[in-house]
């Protein structure tokens, strides 16, 4: 299955880093009380030790650890830079930053009942970086990466089998959590692991928020066949790859026809012009 998850955060205008106007410890610790569930002092001492290499790799589950909430008040700059990027702006998308968003996500997530977690400390280039357990005895592997490709997706299958062998660990479900990923993934082929067939389930981070097109909207390229459904895509810059790629070039338009995969849509609603411009296929 193809899923994507989004991150908890209150609506508010974010910028990235560099174009905050006030950078000032104050104002970025306030900035920081908007992630959701806060962080525990126990989580934010191992995301920084993460993020900073240090330690050996371990399993680390926080169960049993001390509740009391992170204290960010002394924190130097380049610790609040990094949360800010990692859970506020969202523009740190490397395989750690992933994980650590999705280990957020996994507190409130709906999709399953969630037992217990174990996060995989420098895990910077291991198969499973998230194990959780369900109320109902399941074990689920997940995965983080920040671009999947086909290349990187058989080396993490054949990296999971063996890691189940070896820790005698064997999951009923499979998570792939890329921030990006390409179509030519084949998770509709299934793997076995210890007499199981399991199907890996693809979620994609979902972080722009300001696409210009709606999941029920129709995208109609040039007076072409190529016309493709809003909740194909997750941005504008991956919906231009995906038309670059499959027309021979020039003058393009893409067209958005609103709601037009809705149960409400009408066949007279207005078609409007979402982008305009030139792609070149060869070298001037």
């Amino acid at each position: 299955m193809v899923k994507k998850y989004r991150g908890k955060v209150k609506k508010m205008s974010i910028q990235y880093y560099n174009t905050l106007q006030d950078k000032s410890q104050k104002r970025l610790a306030y900035l920081i009380d908007y992630i959701a569930p806060k962080l525990t002092q126990f989580e934010l001492d191992t995301l920084l030790e993460d993020f900073n290499g240090k330690g050996k790799e371990e399993f680390l589950s926080f169960d049993k650890q001390k509740k009391d909430e992170a204290n960010i008040s002394k924190l130097k700059e380049d610790k609040l830079q990094l949360l800010y990027k990692v859970f506020i702006s969202k523009e740190l998308n490397n395989k750690i930053a992933v994980k650590w968003r999705f280990y957020q996500y996994l507190k409130y997530i709906r999709d399953f009942s969630v037992k217990s977690i174990q996060i995989n400390k420098a895990s910077k280039d291991k198969s499973v970086d998230l194990i959780v357990e369900t109320q109902d005895k399941n074990t689920i592997f997940i995965s983080c990466f920040e671009v999947l490709e086909k290349k990187d997706y058989d080396a993490l299958i054949a990296g999971i089998v063996e890691f189940s062998k070896q820790k005698k660990i064997f999951p009923d479900r499979i998570i792939i959590a890329p921030n990006k990923t390409y179509r030519n993934i084949p998770i509709d082929i299934t793997i076995k692991i210890e007499k199981k067939d399991l199907s890996p389930e693809l979620w994609i981070e979902l972080v722009d928020d300001r696409r210009p097109f709606a999941g029920v909207d129709l995208l109609m390229v040039d007076n072409t066949d190529l016309n493709i459904a809003g909740f194909n895509f997750t941005n504008l810059d991956d919906l231009l790859d995906y038309i670059y790629l499959n027309i021979e070039g020039g003058q393009v338009t893409v067209v958005k026809k609103p709601g037009f995969f809705s149960e409400y849509a009408h066949d007279e609603s207005e078609s409007e012009i979402m982008w305009k411009g030139i792609m070149l296929k060869k070298n001037i």
